[in-house]
């Protein structure tokens, strides 16, 4: 893996490690323990994590959480007193490997070469650890502004919960391809979620545009006229990519009984892992993550006009494949009524 990236000034970066072979080395969960019990290995861990201050003064070691498999840790580089430190989260990324397995074996864990976190060490300069603990793949996220950073922070704090959700809900967290009477076989659909959402009559497509921005007459009509049907108990199926279509989204995950479809402009990843507030709504049977593009259309998680314009196309599709069931039930309701 490349990250050529040598930054000065505050940063905030999330890490992810996984353990080697997905084994639970870190720790337990136990129900009704907000925190995971860490095991030795794991204490490990977090004496390194909680050192890194005393071993770089910019360093702070904000929020972490070590599950059993997995490590997610928010690192601010915060530099002080007209001092300012070249970082590179790939460096460190490599000593936090080193040092961590270093420490579980019992060694001694020290600094990078003079204390600079930009300089790239060979593995020849480095004591062997004794022990291997992670997987040699790992990820890191950039926090550039306030909401993402805020985004990072509930997701740390919330991933034992999500984990327990994952348990109980084994089938609405499991990313499989999909086939369904209203979806077109000739798609490679796939999703996250509840797929009885698709069953449902009254789905209804929500495009509403960018020229039409919430607060003005126009974006206020079309989430309003949006919204009537999902109090009705309309199932929507929507992109929530536009400002007028993530307002909609808030208005209508606060309704009590509110259930939609979530389209995706991009393919999903084989290991798509939702966000906590959508992991939420899996697990109350709310959503269904639905992507209509295949390996061969678009690349996971890559965002296009295209794309966009795709994805909207097929979900119209999806909207009149409804229509046709939508009418036959509402013709059978009627002749029940006249009974």
């Amino acid at each position: 893996m490349k990250f050529p990236m040598k930054q000065t000034g505050m940063r905030f970066f999330f890490f992810t490690f996984g353990v080697e072979g997905r084994r639970e080395a870190l720790s337990r969960l136990v129900r009704g323990e907000k925190r995971p019990v860490l095991s030795e290995a794991g204490e490990r861990v977090r004496e390194v994590w909680a050192g890194l201050h005393g071993m770089e003064a910019a360093f702070t070691a904000s929020e972490w959480v070590l599950m059993p498999d997995h490590a997610h840790l928010l690192l601010v580089v915060r530099p002080g007193a007209g001092r300012e430190v070249a970082f590179n989260p790939l460096v460190f990324a490599h000593w936090f490997l080193w040092a961590t397995e270093t420490a579980a074996g019992g060694g001694k864990v020290v600094g990078p070469p003079g204390g600079r976190w930009d300089r790239y060490v060979s593995v020849g300069e480095w004591p062997a650890p004794a022990v291997r603990l992670w997987e040699r793949e790992w990820w890191v996220d950039v926090a550039l502004e306030s909401r993402q950073l805020g985004a990072i922070r509930r997701y740390i704090r919330g991933n034992v919960e999500r984990r327990w959700w994952k348990v109980d809900h084994p089938d609405r967290f499991a990313l499989r391809r999909l086939r369904h009477p209203v979806l077109e076989p000739a798609v490679a659909w796939s999703g996250m979620g509840d797929a009885t959402l698709l069953s449902n009559p009254f789905l209804y497509h929500v495009r509403l545009s960018r020229s039409a921005p919430p607060g003005s007459p126009a974006g206020e009509a079309g989430i309003e006229r949006c919204l009537g049907l999902a109090v009705r108990g309309w199932v929507p199926v929507c992109g929530f990519l536009s400002e007028a279509e993530r307002e909609f989204g808030r208005r209508l995950k606060a309704l009590p009984r509110s259930r939609w479809v979530r389209m995706a402009p991009y393919r999903l990843p084989a290991r798509y892992d939702p966000s906590l507030e959508d992991s939420r709504w899996l697990a109350e049977g709310r959503l269904l993550v639905l992507s209509p593009f295949g390996a061969e259309e678009l690349e996971p998680w890559k965002v296009t006009r295209e794309g966009c314009l795709a994805m909207n196309a097929r979900a119209a599709e999806l909207d009149l494949q409804v229509a046709d069931e939508r009418r036959e039930f509402v013709s059978g309701f009627r002749q029940l009524r006249r009974l």
